[in-house]
């Protein structure tokens, strides 16, 4: 188990100071994925009646299959908590905004993962897919997508990218002005010296399958497209619609194609 030094007290605290501990706790289950996964809010008292708020995320019943590709690229098993630490932490060095990192932990045999946890802050302000939800402000709007724009292309041009660049896994915070992103789940990102164009539209097709017509309009995509790429990229479109047209053939991504409610044009 490795946790960032400053942090140790307050897991020393909340009963999470080793994988034995992290394995028995139970509490505010936020989510459970078939047994496999679970996912915990922690809130933490601090002065004047505000709460910290952490998320533990476990990894119950890791699939054998990853493993087995971490040893044959790496020489290792490598744990899925651990890959979302080290890949939060490349993140970081380039300028992009991750859920701050408290601790990991793995137990791993010769071959695969047995069970392996991650311990993050709160990411600070709501997803994209409430903020686009909630928001009817159109010059509000703008500014939001023009931002995100610059933030995924600072991404790419970092040489990093995730085939998880949903709406729901990227942290759009506009209390103090400008937009300020951060994102989660970043257990398979890809990091690259140079990044090729065919992830860049990977990564650009899940956000726009992950913002459906309900969400976000057709001349606000365009417009992101132009702010990301500084000119119309004909090609690049094409091929984010060729990997939209595979995507939307997966249940995955279902339920973010219910019956739209309008949004402004």
């Amino acid at each position: 188990m490795f946790a960032i030094a400053r942090h140790r007290e307050l897991l020393d605290k909340l009963g999470l100071a080793s994988l034995e501990q992290v394995k028995a706790y139970r509490g505010d289950l936020v989510k459970n994925h078939r047994g496999r996964r679970d996912i915990f809010r922690i809130n933490v008292p601090e002065a004047a009646g505000h709460a910290r708020v952490l998320y533990l995320k476990r990894i119950l019943k890791p699939y054998r299959k990853d493993g087995l590709k971490s040893l044959l690229r790496q020489g290792r098993v490598e744990s899925v908590s651990r890959r979302e630490w080290e890949n939060s932490r490349a993140l970081e060095r380039a300028g992009i905004a991750v859920a701050g990192l408290i601790a990991y932990g793995e137990e791993c045999g010769p071959l695969w993962e047995k069970f392996s946890f991650i311990i993050t802050e709160s990411a600070p302000g709501q997803t994209m897919e409430q903020f686009l939800g909630a928001c009817r402000d159109r010059a509000r709007r703008r500014d939001v997508f023009d931002a995100l724009a610059r933030f995924v292309r600072q991404m790419h041009d970092a040489g990093l990218a995730t085939p998880d660049l949903f709406t729901r896994h990227i942290f759009v915070d506009t209390e103090n002005g400008d937009p300020v992103f951060c994102l989660i789940d970043m257990a398979r990102l890809d990091r690259r010296t140079r990044l090729p164009e065919r992830l860049r539209a990977r990564d650009l097709a899940a956000l726009n399958v992950t913002a459906p017509l309900r969400l976000a309009s057709t001349r606000e995509r365009l417009r992101f497209l132009h702010q990301y790429a500084g000119r119309r990229d004909r090609r690049l479109v094409q091929r984010i619609q060729r990997r939209v047209t595979r995507l939307l053939r997966r249940r995955k991504f279902q339920d973010f194609h219910r019956p739209p409610s309008r949004i402004p044009d």
